[in-house]
């Protein structure tokens, strides 16, 4: 029997208007549609037991309001979602926790709510003051904690209640290193006694190390639904996608100068034939130039690319690679990458195109740029060819 099941759940908010500032006002806003806002819409799935299950998506797309209503703390509007067993969730930053009482108290407080006694929490609350580790602050009004304090009493306490459904919504991105490290390898515990898990986090590397399916949930419609990998794909898809059309809407910026005899006309990116802003990390890269000449002549061609914080990461030219250019009235000039080695990020690009001398007839700087995707394993800007040896 499933954990959790979610059957065409939507969930429907009305959004206050603004005060009134006069009579007139509110007279017309007696008469205007109360303005409401589709959290989720028409959302279906299934979590068996003993499963870690991740959720997914940009902010605003319903994550935390699906967890809440998984949590029992708000209800669908139409629909339903069912848990099964006793359900410990770690919600938005101090959710459950009473400002004016004690750590100490809170853990009470919080444990009865999830059905324990007082001798049961008794028994688990020295397990519960050696993992959070807040010292004196354990017996401190919780409204003196740092948001990091805050993360680690939460998450002690809902992982010693004994739940058979955790839920995590992002908090875990609060604390230090050290507790989140501490807060894994609790998880990993979790799963090995098939311990039910919902975990909501923008951190895709833990997403995909800890869950073994999940949803991908965009302005509250599920968009995919199954295996971790093939989600976390539709999402990158997703979210390459909104930045393609970001990166095109802005169009060309930065500087244009030089005295004109040929002019670069035009600018695309190219990984295959499609043109896009987008490129895969090992994948093909192609940055081709359209111009046109008032006169043929010898012409030099260039490019130089920059990361985004205006470091120069490679430049050439096509009298260094030693490939005249003899330019016609109009023509097609492309700089081609067989597998580009620069690892994610965003770059921006400076085309030229000048005399055998280096005199600018159209240099356009940084007026265009487009980003890098793909695993982010290695670090720093580029993939270099490389293998290792062992003696």
């Amino acid at each position: 029997m499933p954990a959790i099941r979610a059957d065409h759940a939507s969930k429907t908010y009305r959004v206050r208007r603004e005060r009134s500032r006069t009579l007139k006002e509110w007279a017309l806003r007696q008469y205007a549609p109360p303005i409401t806002v589709e959290a989720l819409k028409d959302v279906s799935f299934t979590v068996e037991a003993g499963e870690t299950f991740g959720i997914v998506g940009a902010n605003g797309s319903g994550k935390s309001t699906l967890l809440k209503l998984m949590a029992g703390t708000s209800k669908p509007t139409s629909g339903t979602v069912d848990v099964e067993g006793r359900v410990s969730a770690l919600l938005e930053l101090g959710a459950g926790f009473h400002p004016d009482f004690t750590g100490r108290e809170n853990v009470y407080l919080n444990a009865s709510l999830l059905g324990l006694s007082r001798k049961q929490t008794e028994r688990v609350l020295p397990d519960i003051i050696a993992f959070a580790e807040l010292g004196d602050f354990f017996d401190a009004a919780v409204k003196t904690y740092s948001s990091g304090m805050y993360t680690r009493l939460a998450f002690s306490v809902a992982a010693f209640v004994d739940p058979d459904v955790l839920l995590i919504d992002e908090i875990l991105a609060v604390g230090d290193e050290y507790f989140q490290r501490k807060c894994y390898a609790k998880l990993n515990e979790f799963r090995a006694k098939r311990k039910t898990i919902c975990f909501v986090s923008h951190d895709l590397a833990a997403v995909e190390r800890l869950c073994q399916r999940g949803l991908l949930l965009d302005h509250g419609t599920v968009r995919a639904e199954g295996d971790i990998h093939r989600v976390l794909e539709a999402y990158h898809e997703l979210i390459d996608a909104q930045e393609e059309r970001r990166i095109a809407a802005e169009g060309p910026k930065g500087d244009r100068w030089g005295s004109g005899e040929v002019r670069i006309d035009e600018v695309t990116l190219h990984s295959g034939e499609e043109a896009t802003h987008i490129v895969r990390s090992g994948a093909p890269f192609e940055i081709r130039l359209a111009y046109s000449a008032a006169e043929e002549r010898d012409c030099v061609f260039g490019v130089l690319i920059y990361r985004d914080d205006g470091v120069s990461v490679f430049g050439t030219n096509t009298k260094i690679d030693a490939m005249p250019v003899w330019a016609r009235r109009s023509g097609r000039v492309s700089f081609c990458v067989d597998a580009l080695p620069l690892l994610p990020g965003k770059y921006e690009l400076d085309v030229a195109a000048s005399s055998p001398e280096l005199h600018a007839y159209d240099y356009h700087s940084k007026r265009y740029s487009f980003r890098v995707v793909g695993e982010a394993g290695e670090m720093g800007t580029a993939r270099l060819a490389h293998r290792w040896e062992a003696s």
